[in-house]
């Protein structure tokens, strides 16, 4: 005799967590003043009840979302980067791991693409979204950044510039998500003539140059093949 197998039943935190997921999608499409409870609870496929015993308002749903979304994954790599001695080598490798990823050629995921949706739709309205996710997950980068300039100025590797290190930092990673907006559609906005590989180092030297950075020092550093096992 038969029997049938029910899947197990979630935990409270489990079935958060997948509420959390999948109202992502709908806050991407059309925004927090866009969403009812109603849409909410549909996307996760509970009720409003359930949806209201684990989150008392959408303002408390919404802000748990913009949580989850400012975790970064691979927190291990992120804390042996954090680690490196500040330096212009160290400096190298951060702007060339923030360029390969945002600029490399690969194919967003889902969870990338809806995360993309929520930044842009938050830069369009009140920009709470996006500033949260800077502040969370990339504020804590910057002083890293220029404490790698400042030392690689201390060791005659960079000029000491009129743009200020902690400035650098967020120019650099401005210019470095400017190019990869313009990449996203399938038929990018802008032709760059040449290979995503190629787009990566152009985007990296010029960022470094921006940065102070001498040629030398950037030649002596940067070897991409060496620091794709950092990415791979």
């Amino acid at each position: 005799m038969s029997t049938i197998k029910t899947a197990p039943k979630m935990s409270s935190e489990e079935r958060r967590a997948a509420i959390i997921k999948a109202v992502r999608q709908v806050f991407a499409e059309k925004g927090f003043h866009g969403t009812t409870t109603r849409g909410l609870a549909d996307a996760a496929g509970v009720s409003e009840a359930l949806l209201f015993k684990h989150f008392p308002n959408k303002e408390a749903l919404y802000s748990a979302m913009q949580l989850s979304c400012t975790q970064g994954q691979d927190a291990g790599r992120k804390e042996r980067l954090k680690a490196l001695e500040p330096s212009a080598s160290t400096l190298v490798i951060l702007v060339h791991l923030m360029a390969t990823r945002m600029v490399g050629e690969r194919t967003p995921n889902d969870d990338e693409v809806i995360h993309h949706r929520l930044m842009m739709r938050s830069l369009m309205e009140d920009g709470e979204f996006a500033r949260l996710f800077l502040q969370q997950a990339v504020a804590g980068w910057i002083s890293k950044f220029e404490q790698c300039v400042e030392a690689a100025i201390a060791a005659g590797d960079a000029v000491c510039s009129p743009v200020r290190p902690a400035l650098a930092g967020w120019l650099a990673r401005d210019l470095v998500a400017a190019v990869m907006i313009n990449l996203l559609p399938a038929n990018p906005v802008v032709d760059y003539g040449i290979s995503r590989d190629k787009l990566v180092e152009q985007v990296v030297w010029f960022t470094l140059r921006g940065m102070g950075l001498s040629d030398e020092a950037i030649k002596r550093h940067y070897n991409p093949k060496a620091l794709s096992l950092f990415t791979d």
